[in-house]
């Protein structure tokens, strides 16, 4: 999960933000949300274990 979540982040810098045309990263915090490891089996190494990093976008 660490290496998974250091990997999304770097794509949506790389990748994703770059590709935008009409939006661009905005002043602010970015936010990532993980759910309760305890309720997955396997805690954070269970395939349906949860987490979301928000961006904070706004148009150009």
């Amino acid at each position: 999960m660490p290496d998974a979540l250091q990997d999304v982040n770097t794509k949506i810098y790389t990748e994703w933000l770059p590709a935008l045309k009409e939006y661009e990263f905005a002043a602010g915090y970015c936010v990532e949300y993980y759910d309760d490891p305890r309720q997955y089996e396997k805690g954070t190494m269970d395939e349906n274990y949860y987490c979301e990093i928000w961006i904070p976008v706004k148009k150009k």
